[in-house]
């Protein structure tokens, strides 16, 4: 009896990691939705940020220190992976390393809301692409006149609104702004993509492009980064945030195709939904070519060499795997192998070098 029982308990726990794996997998129906994502992400790392070090990369400077307001911080998230980026209700902050931005970058971070402690009034979490002439520790998102635009993501239970708005001064400062009735979806993890290509601002909201505006930034000068918060209500949160600069890759006569926007969950071979642009990009360089393709898989050097090995070696064939189901690629043209933490490109003493380490190449053969 106590066998059975234990069998039984064993088959249900099963069938929960079997619906939880397919919740998370990239081709599970609540992720087809991103076959039409048409962001791009940046391909050199110049930021990252996962909070494991809590805050030593940033400069957060508190505006509202109220008794009944929690405070800001790093810590964990019932249901969610990793650590997290508790927002200030009130406060500027930003990464102590980015001083200017390229012409081309894109910013990417996960953000959960605690939508019945937000509401509509005010701002949502904004970010200011503004002059590196500012004096950073005195922005305001309100006054200030530098060359910006302020891009504000803004959840609650009621509505999700993303707005742009430019520097001020006198006339209309408003450039975009899209409203979606309930289109926060409580307790769940969106991730926000943000891309700048010259005078061209896109931002994205999972896979649903909530602004395009292609003379976002008109000034040619030199930007950089700042955040900020005035929050009627509390509760957002960030992780894994992510600058990169957009770069064209080396020219090869084998290496078609190497990205680190491929995304895995932690320590695991599970495709991320936000993949979805760099392995369409992955499938389309594979068509242009007769030739066979090995898909090599590199991780950072975090854990054992043998682990490492291991891992490179099965997120290899998940994506040979994706490749084949959703692109029709034959299976025979494709060999997946894992070189672990052999072949870094970067240093592994920092994230951002981490970043970059854990990559995808496609090479002809």
């Amino acid at each position: 009896m106590i066998l059975r029982c234990f069998a039984v308990a064993f088959c249900v726990a099963q069938a929960v990691m079997a619906v939880s794996a397919q919740d998370d997998d990239i081709t599970s129906a609540n992720n087809a939705a991103y076959r039409d994502f048409d962001f791009v992400a940046g391909t050199k790392t110049l930021f990252y940020d996962d909070f494991s070090t809590d805050l030593l990369k940033w400069k957060v400077i508190e505006h509202d220190k109220a008794d009944d307001v929690e405070p800001p911080g790093v810590r964990t998230l019932d249901g969610n992976e990793g650590m997290w980026f508790k927002l200030p209700r009130r406060g500027l902050f930003y990464p102590l390393n980015i001083k200017a931005l390229p012409q081309a970058f894109t910013i990417e971070f996960d953000m959960w809301a605690d939508s019945d402690k937000m509401s509509e009034m005010e701002s949502g979490l904004i970010l200011s692409i503004v002059s590196n002439k500012v004096k950073k520790d005195e922005y305001s998102f309100v006054f200030d006149a530098n060359p910006q635009i302020q891009l504000d993501v803004h959840p609650s239970a009621e509505l999700l609104y993303c707005q742009a708005t430019k520097e001020n001064y006198d006339g209309e400062r408003l450039l975009d702004r899209k409203d979606v009735r309930h289109g926060w979806m409580p307790g769940k993890v969106h991730r926000i993509s943000i891309s700048r290509q010259a005078s061209h601002v896109k931002l994205y909201v999972d896979h649903k492009k909530f602004l395009d505006l292609p003379n976002g930034l008109p000034i040619n000068t030199t930007y950089t980064l700042l955040l900020a918060t005035s929050l009627w209500g509390d509760g957002l949160f960030v992780s894994n945030v992510k600058v990169a600069e957009i770069v064209s890759p080396p020219k090869s006569a084998t290496h078609i195709f190497t990205t680190n926007a491929i995304y895995f969950r932690p320590n695991s071979a599970v495709i991320k939904p936000e993949s979805w642009p760099a392995l369409r990009s992955a499938a389309t360089l594979i068509n242009a070519t007769q030739k066979n393709i090995t898909i090599l898989g590199h991780t950072d050097s975090d854990g054992s060499e043998a682990d490492n090995l291991r891992l490179s070696k099965q997120r290899a064939e998940s994506v040979k795997a994706f490749l084949v189901q959703n692109f029709g690629i034959n299976e025979s043209r494709l060999i997946a192998e894992g070189m672990g933490e052999a072949q870094p490109i970067d240093n592994n003493a920092t994230a951002e070098g981490k970043a970059n380490n854990r990559r995808v190449e496609f090479i002809s053969r």
